[in-house]
C-alpha cells in the first residue's frame, strides 16, 4: 500500500469525514433527512476526506456550511409583511 495513502487514511479528519458522510447518506437515502439539511454535512465530510489536517480549509468549510445553512433558512422562511416588498 502506498505510504501517502496510509498517511491519509490515518489522519483524524479522514475518519471524521467518513463518520459524517456515511450516516448523512444513509439518513437521506432512508428518508429521515432531506437534502437541504444534508448538504452542509456533506460539504464538511468531503472537506475532511479531501484535505485532511488542513485547518485553513476546515475554517473555510465551516464558514461555507454556515452560509449554506443561512441561505436555506432564508429561502424556507422568506420575510413577510409590507416591508418585504
Amino acid at each position: 500500500m502506498d505510504d501517502r495513502f496510509k498517511l491519509w487514511l490515518g489522519q483524524v479528519t479522514t475518519g471524521h469525514g467518513v463518520m459524517i458522510l456515511a450516516p448523512t447518506l444513509l439518513s437521506v437515502l432512508s428518508g429521515s433527512m432531506d437534502w437541504s439539511t444534508a448538504i452542509p454535512l456533506m460539504v464538511a465530510g468531503v472537506a475532511g476526506l479531501l484535505w485532511p489536517e488542513n485547518s485553513a480549509l476546515g475554517d473555510a468549510a465551516r464558514d461555507l456550511a454556515k452560509d449554506i445553512g443561512a441561505a436555506l433558512t432564508a429561502f424556507r422562511n422568506p420575510p413577510s409583511g409590507p416591508s418585504a416588498a
